[in-house]
């Protein structure tokens, strides 16, 4: 039995190198493809009425673009418009692009096979930012998020704007490139593989993988990205090598990946379920296993619960839709994009805290645990983010170990040399 676990996980540490070389030859051919600004001289405003009620949009090279502030369409209205295109555009990040991300949950494949996003700005946020913020912003869209299409909205730096973008990416293409759909069997494969590797661990599992894969698509995938997370977990706190149980986590990510691999994900059009619960539970988990081994007095209560606090807010404020971020913190982001192509996650980097140094206290080793489990949650995290490049996945998640380990190595040094001592 444990030669045959062990000819499957270099079966799938195999496969997983193979569909990673396969998926990042498709997303070099895609920014190869490269990007197309929609001409707002050819844009053809027009209106259609739907149950009395005046929808206006674009007609541009033969796709609707919905007006961007049009915040007047109900999910019946523009499943009804919907009908009557072929090809539409909904601006990213505009008031409609909005209420699209709620009602895209309600609609039906052969619906969201219809729909690409073009990504967009405001003109506020024009006035707002300066020139290589906003192209930063561009250049994030086309590499991150797979938007292909910009709209960039008539301003007084409109031209300077374009004029940047294309000096910063060579690839602009005159006409709206064309988007390909994923092949299925990819999908099947990896599935397949996951689903023998978890027979190894817990048959039941792994059934229950299969099942929830074909009947609950959405939830399937943080289900067993939850699953790894625990099993990444036990192998850490049994073997303590950090830089393989990394390598192991990106191996379940980019297998977790593949098997999300479709239009509807990668494009965006489509979202999953059940995010926060992948962020929350293993630190949850552990945080009610280790307080009951514990008799708490005042003290550690008090202390327990400002350093808990502390770390919950933080981790709440870096993760989904709660996101915020100052200028300063995009002046940070946008440098380390353009040093490093992808930037490392800033929950990553706070959770190499905890794993390169040890607790003050026993007690406080349940927060350090904690603190510990952010890791691999956050690098399974960054796998379910179908929309982006692979590659970019992988490079992020080294990324972020080798910039950690290397302030880590260069305050340790300081320290010794100051205090004498290693820790």
């Amino acid at each position: 039995m444990k030669k045959i676990k062990k000819y499957i996980f270099w079966i799938s540490i195999l496969y997983a190198v193979i569909v990673f070389i396969y998926i990042s030859f498709n997303d070099y051919n895609y920014l190869k493809s490269g990007y197309h600004i929609i001409d707002n001289n050819n844009l053809k405003k027009q209106s259609i009425m739907i149950d009395n009620k005046v929808i206006e949009y674009y007609n541009y090279e033969g796709y609707a673009l919905i007006s961007e502030n049009s915040t007047n369409i109900e999910l019946d209205d523009f499943k009804k418009f919907i009908q009557k295109f072929d090809y539409i555009i909904v601006a990213e990040f505009s008031d409609f692009g909005y209420l699209f991300d709620k009602y895209k949950v309600f609609l039906s494949k052969k619906e969201l096979m219809k729909i690409r996003y073009a990504h967009y700005i405001k003109p506020r946020e024009m006035d707002k930012y300066n020139i290589s913020q906003i192209v930063q912003r561009f250049w994030r869209a086309f590499n991150e998020r797979r938007i292909n299409i910009f709209y960039i909205p008539d301003h007084v730096k409109r031209n300077e704007i374009i004029k940047a973008i294309k000096k910063r990416m060579i690839n602009y293409n005159e006409k709206i490139p064309v988007i390909k759909s994923p092949p299925i069997n990819i999908r099947v494969i990896s599935v397949a593989v996951i689903s023998i590797y978890m027979l190894m661990i817990s048959p039941a599992i792994s059934l229950l993988n299969i099942l929830l894969y074909i009947f609950l698509n959405s939830w399937s995938y943080v289900f067993i990205a939850i699953i790894f997370s625990f099993i990444s977990w036990m192998k850490w706190k049994k073997y303590k090598q950090i830089f393989k149980i990394m390598l192991l986590n990106i191996m379940y990510g980019v297998l977790i990946y593949s098997t999300g691999y479709t239009y509807f994900y990668i494009y965006k059009i489509s979202v999953i379920r059940g995010i926060k619960l992948l962020l929350v539970s293993l630190p949850f988990i552990l945080f009610i296993v280790q307080i009951k081994n514990f008799k708490l007095k005042k003290k550690d209560i008090f202390l327990s619960a400002i350093f808990l606090g502390i770390i919950a807010v933080y981790y709440i404020l870096r993760s989904g839709n709660f996101g915020f971020s100052t200028m300063f913190e995009r002046n940070i982001r946008d440098f380390l994009e353009k040093a490093l192509i992808a930037r490392p996650r800033f929950k990553e980097l706070f959770a190499y805290i905890f794993v390169f140094t040890k607790s003050p206290t026993i007690f406080f080793e349940i927060f350090w645990n904690i603190g510990q489990s952010i890791l691999f949650v956050s690098i399974l995290d960054t796998f379910l983010h179908f929309q982006t490049p692979l590659y970019l996945g992988v490079l992020r998640t080294i990324n972020a170990y080798m910039l950690a380990f290397i302030i880590y190595r260069v305050i340790s040094l300081i320290w010794r040399r100051k205090n004498g001592k290693r820790n």
